[in-house]
């Protein structure tokens, strides 16, 4: 048989031996009541990973694993997290260790999670239960998704979804103290999107206008901040930039979170020469020559 059909015997008997004719050009398995293997017994299912420290989201969690130290001799090829209530799952696909996100959770529920890995042969064992964590929605001043959240969107706003929470997240420090808008060259990009929701389509406009130096300008600054492993930070479009000063009270406020300091640029472009900028002492806006150095603090969307 396929070893498809193989994994698809419900209840083998121990001793059950087959020859499976897809696997590593054939080969004899045996079950021995516990676990299949080669009848060499050289490969098998691999051991239980060790499990991390889950952290909840928005109706979701993020589960950490450690690979297992016996891969039963065949690669790992995925591992599955499972929700205990719910036996909601999610799956990553990969050989080494890692954190898998749960998705679709319940707000205000306790949950704990278990982690599998899978091998030609077969699924391990599950790895010990995980800490109770409880998905609730975000609010400005949380730490999530690489920062700390300063906006909430709101019905009608591009990213908006009815029954979810969804906003803007703010880096926790400023890349620059000091950068310029372009990349040595008054040009008209066309980033001109000054609402909520426009600043993330500004910052690939005025990239692939300004050049691959990305690191030498303001947004290609901003875009290649990557921390929690995220790499589409932006920056903030003039009216995200203003929700960003409305809230720099709750942002200073969380501890870790390193204060404003000075004018900050905006994505939102105002002709060939010049940008929109901030000032976060008094809130002030205004039109800044592109070739001035303004403060660069990176947000994304979740």
């Amino acid at each position: 048989m396929t070893n498809a059909q193989r994994q698809a015997i419900s209840n083998p008997a121990a001793g059950l031996q087959i020859f499976v004719t897809d696997f590593e050009g054939g080969r004899f398995m045996f079950y021995d009541g516990t676990e299949w293997g080669t009848l060499s017994f050289t490969e098998k299912r691999p051991d239980a990973p060790t499990i991390g420290t889950s952290i909840a989201g928005n109706t979701q969690a993020t589960v950490p694993f450690t690979a297992p130290s016996s891969d039963g001799g065949s690669p790992i090829t995925s591992y599955t997290a499972t929700s205990s209530p719910g036996g909601i799952t999610g799956t990553l696909s990969q050989s080494g260790s890692g954190s898998i996100i749960v998705s679709g959770l319940t707000h205000n529920i306790a949950y704990t999670f278990t982690v599998t890995a899978t091998n030609a042969i077969g699924t391990s064992l599950a790895s010990a239960a995980s800490n109770s964590v409880i998905p609730a929605e975000q609010q400005a001043g949380d730490f999530y998704g690489g920062g700390v959240v300063f906006y909430i969107f709101q019905d009608g706003e591009t990213g908006y979804v009815a029954g979810e929470t969804h906003g803007l997240i703010a880096a926790v420090e400023d890349q620059s103290s000091g950068i310029r808008w372009f990349n040595g060259s008054y040009d008209t990009t066309g980033a001109i999107g000054t609402a909520v929701g426009t600043g993330s389509i500004n910052t690939d406009i005025i990239i692939a206008a300004q050049g691959a130096t990305t690191t030498s300008y303001a947004a290609g600054l901003a875009r290649a901040y990557a921390a929690g492993g995220y790499t589409d930070w932006f920056l903030p479009s003039k009216e995200e930039l203003n929700k960003m000063y409305i809230n720099k009270t709750t942002l200073e406020g969380v501890s870790g979170f390193t204060a404003f300091s000075g004018d900050y640029w905006s994505s939102t472009e105002s002709d060939n020469s010049k940008a929109w900028g901030q000032n976060f002492s008094n809130g002030s806006r205004n039109t800044i020559f592109k070739n001035l150095t303004y403060v660069v603090r990176a947000v994304r969307a979740f």
